[in-house]
C-alpha cells in the first residue's frame, strides 16, 4: 500500500496535479493512516517518506513529521468510513477557476463522476481540526471539494480511485477554462450525465487511468 501510495503522489505530481506541497493518504486501519511527510520530495518521493499517524497527527511508524494540513485527511477519514485514500492537490485549472468564483461544470465525461464539488470560500490552509471538520462537512457524501485560491480535496474508497479522480477534476477544469476563453461551454444534460455515471464509474475504468500515468513514470 505505501508503494501505490508512492506512486499515486509521484505521478500527481508528474501531471502538475499536485506541487511541492500536495500531500495524499491511505487508510491503514480504524485509527490511523499513511500520508507522507511534509518535508518530502513528491517528485522523488520513496516508501522512506511515508509516514503513520493516528487521527490526532501523533507519529505511528516513522521519524519525519506529517504535512501540517493531516487534519483535511483525518477528519474526512472520522467523517466518511467509505472512504480509504484522500489526496490534497494544488491543481492549476481547477485553482483559476475558484479564484474568478466560477462553478465547476460537467464538461468532460469523466467529470461527470465528481458530481456537484462544492467550494470552501477560505484560501488558508486546513491546518486546524475545526478547519478539517468544516471541509469534511462540506464534502459530506462527495467526492471532492475545492478550495478558494488553493487547491483541491478529492477522495476515494481506494488509492487507484483517489488518483482517477483527482486527474478528471482537473481535465474537466482545464477543458472548462480553455473553453471559456472563445465561448460559453457545452454542460452535459442530465441524461448525458446518468449515462456517464452509468458506464464509467466503474474500477477497471479507474485502474485504466491509473496504468495511463503509471506509464509515464517509466
Amino acid at each position: 500500500m505505501k508503494q501505490t501510495l508512492v506512486d499515486a503522489i509521484r505521478m500527481l505530481e508528474r501531471a502538475e496535479i499536485i506541487d511541492h506541497s500536495g500531500h495524499c493518504s491511505a487508510r491503514r486501519d480504524g485509527n490511523s493512516f499513511y500520508i507522507n511527510s511534509g518535508a518530502s520530495m513528491r517528485g522523488a518521493l520513496t516508501v522512506d517518506d511515508i509516514v503513520t499517524v493516528d487521527l490526532d497527527g501523533n507519529l505511528v511508524e516513522g521519524s519525519a513529521k506529517p504535512p501540517l494540513e493531516f487534519h483535511i485527511h483525518s477528519e474526512v477519514y472520522r467523517a466518511r468510513p467509505d472512504v480509504n485514500a484522500v489526496a490534497h492537490t494544488h491543481p492549476r485549472w481547477s485553482t483559476l477557476l475558484t479564484m474568478v468564483g466560477a462553478k465547476f461544470k460537467p464538461v468532460y465525461a469523466q467529470g461527470v463522476l465528481l458530481g456537484d464539488i462544492p467550494m470552501m470560500d477560505s484560501p488558508l490552509s486546513v491546518n486546524t481540526k475545526p478547519t478539517g471538520e468544516k471541509l469534511a462537512a462540506m464534502l459530506g457524501h462527495g467526492r471532492a471539494v475545492l478550495l478558494k485560491a488553493h487547491g483541491c480535496v478529492v477522495v476515494g474508497a481506494n488509492i487507484v480511485e483517489c488518483f482517477a479522480f483527482a486527474a478528471y477534476v482537473e481535465e474537466n477544469a482545464y477543458r472548462q477554462y480553455m473553453a471559456m476563453q472563445i465561448g460559453e461551454p457545452y454542460v452535459f444534460s442530465e441524461a448525458e450525465q446518468q449515462a456517464c455515471r452509468a458506464n464509467l464509474s466503474a474500477p477497471h475504468l479507474f485502474k485504466k487511468t491509473w496504468d495511463h500515468y503509471h506509464s509515464k513514470l517509466r
